[in-house]
């Protein structure tokens, strides 16, 4: 976990962690500037302007490797990233305040997975505690049953891909079986969801289609952009179609207080 901005705050509101997705970055991801432009500034992105904007929340990146190719690096199979990420989680203390979640990609799965093997090991109270307040997950296009790309990666480049590619299989059975338990849990862990998606093609392919990018939670409206895979997660200044939506979905949740469970009302004769 990176910090980015307020994470020190110990009066802070709650916590926003953003999530990449495959061969993503924990900071190239969300910027709209290429880092090997001349006029390159670190800071204007808008994890910055989230942090200027909402100054009493803490805001985080998680970088982790997620390469496309065995030839261009590592990566781990989605199962085992899950794990590493809620130990990250749980080392940082991102529990101990509500929790937002901002993912590209593969990132929305990965949170998906994170909190399901959470829920497995729930008697663990920093486990559950991440459970418990979690209340947001915003989606920029993420393949909740999968992308046709993995498919045409593997055929058109020749090389062996990762195993991060092969789990991203157009309706693997892997996504289908995590995305059937997250409709399951949604409502029962209170948390309310905001789904973005491209309508541009990256490369003359659409990365990841309206359907896939549904992740059928209802009451859930998805919401098109006129943006493609990579620059749907990089609002340009002034370009406040995600970036509105985003922090406005992140004060609305740190604002909605999870119902607690009732009390002990028996009487000690």
């Amino acid at each position: 976990l990176i910090k980015i901005s307020g994470c020190d705050n110990l009066s802070r509101r709650g916590d926003v962690v953003f999530v990449h997705g495959l061969a993503g970055h924990a900071w190239n991801t969300w910027h709209w500037q290429n880092p090997s432009n001349r006029d390159y500034q670190k800071d204007n992105f808008w994890l910055n302007w989230l942090g200027n904007d909402l100054k009493d929340v803490g805001i985080w990146s998680f970088g982790y490797d997620t390469a496309r190719l065995r030839a261009s690096g590592s990566a781990m199979p989605l199962f085992d990233q899950a794990s590493n990420f809620l130990d990250d989680l749980e080392n940082f203390k991102i529990g101990d305040r509500p929790i937002i979640f901002v993912t590209h990609s593969m990132g929305g799965l990965l949170v998906k997975k994170m909190l399901s093997t959470a829920e497995n090991f729930s008697r663990d109270k920093r486990k559950k505690a991440v459970i418990e307040s979690s209340q947001g997950i915003v989606f920029l296009s993420t393949p909740h049953l999968g992308s046709d790309v993995a498919q045409w990666v593997k055929s058109l480049t020749g090389f062996l891909t990762t195993v991060n590619v092969e789990e991203l299989k157009a309706h693997a059975p892997q996504l289908r079986e995590l995305d059937e338990w997250y409709r399951q849990h949604v409502d029962e862990f209170e948390i309310t969801t905001k789904v973005y998606y491209e309508t541009r093609p990256t490369s003359g392919i659409l990365i990841v289609n309206a359907s896939s990018a549904n992740p059928g939670i209802k009451d859930v409206k998805p919401i098109a952009v006129e943006a493609n895979h990579d620059t749907i997660a990089k609002p340009q200044p002034g370009d406040r179609k995600v970036y509105l939506g985003v922090k406005n979905f992140i004060e609305d949740s740190l604002q909605r207080q999870k119902s607690l469970p009732p009390g002990d009302t028996s009487v000690v004769q």
